[in-house]
């Protein structure tokens, strides 16, 4: 008898590399314009992206984003990212290790990331309602050993599981637990949305609880209530169909959703910048609105599957773009590319008026 949690590991994959399952509603980074500086007065090739994060040094501000696990499609998928991650020094977090609590023989397709990159900084991940009634954060333990973790993620995903014909809706008492585990763990805490976004408020609430890192992934690539609804549409839900399609767009778009957390965290908190995040352009961008990292996930799924030649020829492409966005930006460094001149136009310099956000924050 099939496993659900694994055959539903599959069906995810399957459907994010075969159906239309992007938000139409865009990240917003297309309402940030860089000043372009015609005479730069720097080398194109001498330009360094690298950063530090979580202790660590990396090459590029670039984070494969939390994908999959559990399966055997799932465990190549791994290896070939953490190959690849490992290759260019950049940082990788791992899809829901909820299946390997359960299942202890699908420990293998997460520890083989740790196994092919053993220095690159690599995040552990299991979500919201699984920690919701947890009684016993030992448990955890086994998650971040299984991958020598670096960090913990906890994914919220609210409007997924409202859609999800087996979805876990039980948050009461979320915060209260993430509270716990930063008590408990030694390592830090990733608090990440699955394309949603986060807002200021919910950022204050995550700083007070002790939270090191938040992801906002927010509305702007993949919409896992768009992958629920083709899921609870091959079943005959018509309940949740009708939910996923309602709730295809819900969220706050990625741009807006770094500047609301950076605007209340400030230097308290860092910030992967995801959610639809497809170029090296996009990551100069989000960087400039203050994320510290940009994340993608969807991007790397078809060339994980194919190979780790593949995956590399992606990160070389983000490299380069990244390192020309620069270049035309006068930026010699990522703290430079910090200062580059930026206009913000609507609708999301209208969003941060209405939500009363001056940006930048730091000329206030």
């Amino acid at each position: 008898m099939t496993d659900p949690i694994k055959n539903r590991k599959d069906e995810h994959i399957y459907i994010s590399m075969e159906k239309d399952i992007e938000s139409t509603t865009s990240t917003w980074l297309e309402c940030v314009k860089l000043i372009h500086k015609a005479l730069p007065e720097i080398n194109l090739s001498d330009i360094d992206i690298s950063t530090f994060f979580l202790g660590k040094k990396l090459h590029a501000p670039i984070m494969i984003s939390a994908m999959t696990g559990g399966t055997a499609l799932g465990k190549k998928i791994n290896r070939n990212l953490a190959l690849a991650a490992q290759e260019n020094n950049i940082a990788m977090m791992v899809g829901s290790q909820r299946v390997a609590l359960e299942h202890p023989e699908t420990i293998d397709t997460f520890s083989v990331t740790r196994k092919n990159a053993p220095d690159i900084i690599l995040i552990a991940n299991i979500g919201a309602p699984q920690i919701s009634r947890l009684r016993n954060l030992r448990k955890l333990d086994a998650l971040v050993s299984m991958i020598e973790a670096d960090a913990l993620a906890i994914h919220l995903n609210p409007l997924q599981e409202a859609v999800q014909p087996e979805g876990e809706t039980d948050y009461a008492g979320v915060l209260e637990k993430i509270t716990e585990l930063k008590e408990y763990l030694k390592i830090p805490i990733v608090v990440k949305e699955t394309g949603a976004g986060i807002s200021k408020e919910i950022t204050r609430l995550l700083i007070k609880a002790g939270v090191d890192i938040i992801d906002v992934s927010g509305v702007g690539g993949t919409s896992w209530a768009a992958v629920e609804y083709y899921r609870a549409k091959s079943r005959g839900n018509n309940l949740r169909e009708n939910i996923g399609k309602v709730f295809w767009n819900w969220g706050i778009p990625t741009a807006a959703s770094i500047i609301e957390v950076r605007s209340e965290g400030r230097d308290q908190i860092r910030i992967v910048g995801s959610g639809g995040i497809r170029t090296g352009l996009d990551i100069a961008k989000a960087i400039v609105i203050g994320a510290d990292l940009g994340g993608l996930a969807k991007p790397f799924l078809k060339p994980a599957v194919r190979g780790k030649e593949f995956v590399n020829e992606l990160i070389r492409q983000i490299i380069n773009e990244i390192k020309v966005s620069m270049f035309l930006t006068g930026s010699k460094t990522l703290d430079e590319l910090r200062q580059a001149d930026f206009i913000i136009f609507p609708p999301l310099k209208t969003w941060l008026e209405s939500r009363n956000i001056k940006f930048p924050w730091w000329f206030y």
